[in-house]
């Protein structure tokens, strides 16, 4: 851990949820652009991404969304969403077919 690092993790430990969002929020344009974590929540962008959080093909993440049968939203073409909100369905059997 770079000599950087540390000091930003020490003077973290005593930061406000506020201001570890606005650190977030600064270092986004540094961050994967295919998941971001803000505030404990994370994101996942493009269906790739679903698709191997959920333990299933690209299409199928595709299909479920067409029928939106998924709990995802659309940022310009690319899927995104919450891992919460993907958890909560698969908790409540949203993956099974009809």
């Amino acid at each position: 851990m770079s000599a950087l690092t540390a000091a930003l993790v020490a003077d973290l430990a005593g930061a406000s949820e506020e201001q570890r969002a606005q650190l977030a929020e600064l270092l986004r344009p540094y961050l994967s652009p295919t998941q971001v974590q803000i505030g404990g929540t994370q994101w996942l962008r493009g269906a790739h991404q679903i698709a191997a959080y959920i333990g299933a093909p690209r299409s199928r993440v595709y299909a479920l969304a067409s029928a939106r049968r998924i709990p995802v939203e659309h940022d310009g073409s690319a899927l995104i969403a919450h891992t919460s909100a993907l958890d909560d369905w698969l908790r409540a059997g949203g993956a099974k077919r009809p």
